[in-house]
């Protein structure tokens, strides 16, 4: 079993337990039930327990005006409990509530076992709600930080994205590129996904502070990885080497080797455009496949401006802020 499974396992028998000895220490009536809404209560995430348990609340203030509406009137009994159902399910699929619906129509079946609706059952089940919601909330909060993973996560693609720069650096000056394959796409969009995964738990285990930021470092990097998925289109289009691609695979180069996640690529954007402006004033091409693979070249340029400016988008908006 994985560290955090067993970790919830944990949660659910300590929770259990505890509720079930609270609730009857509390003198309340069917005290066991708190122990089963705990277990239905703790979720992967805490942001998902805390709107699970607040659905309950609600649905359980509906289902209780049905019961005490019903029940007075058409008895106790099992054909009472179908009349109370349907509008109660109705209100859970209309709120889209539906992970209340088991619970909290447990608790309702206490109200037809006790053969009452008073104000005094109402509170007996009412607590049973709050203390098995209670505890499946205070639990969840000591959640293992995922930031360590995240870290490792972030630092793969990272490492990936470098590697693939520094292939087609060296792919832009080759005429065979025979061996030059875009496998390493379906790896990185694999480590994205991994990426993606634990930044929504992350993001979804904190209430407060940089919760989103290595979700949006994801969208950042994802962005990136499509823009290199055109680059690497037109290195393998090339069929010359013009002259101008030396200084182009240097620059891409160069971008591999300051990939630095507080890099704002400002100084790179300023180089690639006097790296454009050199380009200008070169000869011009003199034969039809020199200037198809001169147009290339410029793609090439304008892709990795794309690709610079999105990195300096998000160094402007989330790296000040982390």
């Amino acid at each position: 079993m994985k560290k955090e499974e067993i970790i919830k396992l944990i949660k659910y028998v300590t929770g259990s337990v505890a509720a079930v000895l609270i609730a009857a220490a509390a003198g309340l009536e069917f005290s066991y039930a708190a122990g089963i809404i705990t277990l239905l209560t703790i979720q992967d995430t805490k942001k998902e327990t805390v709107r699970i348990a607040l659905k309950r609340v609600v649905i359980f203030v509906i289902m209780t005006i049905l019961s005490a509406a019903i029940f007075p009137l058409a008895g106790y009994h099992v054909w009472a409990f179908g009349i109370v159902l349907i509008p109660y399910l109705m209100c859970c699929m209309l709120l889209d509530m539906k992970e209340a619906v088991a619970p909290v129509a447990v608790l309702c079946t206490h109200y037809i076992s006790a053969g009452s609706c008073s104000a005094g059952m109402i509170l007996n089940e009412f607590l049973i709600l709050v203390i098995g919601a209670g505890v499946g909330i205070l639990l969840n909060l000591f959640m293992p930080d995922s930031k360590r993973k995240l870290e490792e996560y972030r630092r793969t693609v990272d490492d990936k994205m470098v590697h693939i720069l520094h292939r087609m650096a060296l792919y832009m000056e080759r005429e065979n590129k025979s061996d030059y394959t875009g496998d390493c796409f379906e790896e990185l969009d694999g480590m994205l996904a991994n990426l993606k995964k634990e930044a929504l738990y992350y993001m979804n285990n904190h209430f407060l502070g940089e919760n989103d930021y290595y979700y949006e470092y994801m969208q950042m990097r994802a962005r990136q990885c499509s823009i290199l998925r055109r680059v690497y289109s037109d290195i393998v289009r090339l069929t010359t080497t013009p002259q101008q691609v030396r200084s182009l695979a240097d620059f891409v180069e160069k971008v591999a080797g300051e990939f630095a996640e507080e890099n704002d690529v400002k100084g790179l954007l300023k180089e690639l455009e006097e790296l454009k402006e050199s380009y200008t004033v070169s000869e011009l091409p003199k034969s039809r496949e020199e200037f198809e693979n001169r147009a290339m070249l410029y793609h090439i340029m304008e892709d990795m401006r794309v690709f610079l400016e999105i990195k300096r988008e998000f160094a402007g908006t989330c790296l000040t802020g982390k």
